[in-house]
């Protein structure tokens, strides 16, 4: 058995928390300690059923499929299985193990955390195998470029129903929104003074940067869209709220600095607050409730779209919280809002396809999934996927975001410059 990497809980851990720029944490110890009682010296990264990634027939199938979401595992050679999580596949079996592998910080976190449980390891897959996924991710791979090629993604905004648990429709109330690019995505409603405000993300597809948008919701229907808030990198998923007093706002940003914001009156620009601390660096969708002291995020700088990673502000610093540490593909990245009255949190499912489906997960077990919606379940046809779903308190204003295939003999152009400012940003 050829192990991808040797090294015990602490090691792999320390590993990721360093990176993460937090280097001393007593209580971490502790509970590394512990879990040390019981576990081997070294451990590899494994499928769910305790094969070395590298020979595992969950790679191949995974890859012949086009499933797009990978099952992985902290293991030992004795059978025993310490953590588990979900990420997504790229275009080779090599590829997609050497992604795998930048998940192994979070998963050695969330294995002092648990119990681990035996498991009876399958048998490795030969070269032919791999071969042979290689060939379909290929082709695979191919259909996706030859598709973007000649089309491109326009992002809508819409109003709905407010839906439940239960319910397998996102009953659609207006019409789709999208802006002067063909792209308005991450809505935000507040309603303040008897007035319906949407925050939301336009792309400029001439320079490829998002830049934040308010707009007044009338009817249904989106009115004076106006900048609220613009600079030299891309900025996304605004989420606006209430601290000791005054607005606040946190954004998404391919920036190094990412400061939180305020403003006057809904609507007005938005200005960096100087009293209160700066979010985690490379956080994406981010939420905080300041009142609370807390923060939820995906960790960007380990996977975009699988690390979930939950932050206590303590002594004015964003400290994050070992035991809320997940890896999953399609719950781990937010998806709007964070309603702690009702216990959950809105996802969007990041496997296969970007924005596939969003749903909600419990605020208190981000692993109890309460809901699911896809494109199949909007009561308009024609749509490939839904994002993001956010609503006020009162559930008065509903709003999703979600996409559609247009064709475009300058579909490449479009894919490469909304790619080129996240190649080139040092941030």
């Amino acid at each position: 058995m050829t192990a991808l990497f040797t090294g015990s809980e602490a090691d792999i851990a320390d590993a990721f928390w360093t990176r993460m720029g937090m280097t001393q944490d007593p209580g971490w110890r502790v509970h590394l300690d512990a879990a040390a009682v019981a576990s081997p010296g070294d451990l590899f990264l494994s499928d769910t059923s305790g094969v070395p990634l590298e020979y595992s027939r969950s790679v191949t199938r995974a890859l012949q499929k086009n499933s797009g979401r990978l099952g992985v595992a902290l293991a030992d050679s004795d059978g025993r299985v310490y953590a588990k999580g979900v990420v997504g596949t790229r275009r080779t079996a090599a590829r997609t193990v050497a992604g795998a592998r930048l998940v192994a910080g979070p998963l050695a976190v969330m294995a002092a955390h648990r119990k681990a449980t035996a498991v009876a390891p399958t048998s490795p897959v030969g070269r032919t195998a791999q071969l042979g996924a290689d060939l379909a991710a290929s082709g695979w791979f191919g259909l996706r470029l030859a598709r973007a090629a000649l089309t491109y993604r326009e992002w809508a905004c819409v109003t709905i129903r407010m839906p439940h648990s239960t319910d397998a429709t996102l009953d659609v109330m207006g019409m789709w929104h999208s802006g002067p690019h063909r792209f308005w995505a991450d809505p935000f409603v507040l309603i303040d003074s008897g007035e319906s405000w949407l925050f939301m993300e336009e792309l400029d597809r001439a320079t490829g940067r998002g830049h934040l948008i308010a707009a007044r919701i009338i009817d249904g229907d989106l009115r004076d869209p106006r900048v609220i808030l613009s600079n030299d990198h891309h900025l996304s998923f605004p989420v606006v709220g209430r601290h000791q007093g005054r607005w606040i706002a946190t954004v998404e940003t391919c920036a190094r600095h990412n400061p939180v914001y305020t403003f006057d009156r809904p609507g007005d620009p938005w200005h960096e607050d100087a009293e209160l601390p700066a979010l985690p660096p490379h956080t994406a969708d981010a939420v905080a409730d300041f009142d609370a002291g807390t923060l939820v995020g995906t960790d960007a700088a380990t996977d975009g779209h699988s690390v979930l990673v939950r932050y206590a502000l303590q002594g004015g610093e964003w400290v994050p919280q070992p035991d809320a540490v997940r890896v999953d593909i399609g719950w781990s990245r937010g998806g709007g809002v964070v309603d702690t009255a009702r216990g959950i949190r809105a996802v969007q499912d990041c496997a296969g396809t970007y924005g596939t489906a969003l749903g909600w997960t419990s605020t208190e077990d981000p692993d109890q999934h309460l809901a699911r919606w896809s494109a199949a379940d909007l009561s308009t046809p024609g749509w490939r996927g839904v994002h993001t779903m956010t609503w006020d308190p009162l559930q008065q204003q509903v709003w999703i975001d979600g996409w559609r295939r247009r064709v475009s003999p300058l579909g490449w152009r479009h894919r490469l410059v909304e790619q080129g400012h996240f190649a080139q940003c040092q941030g």
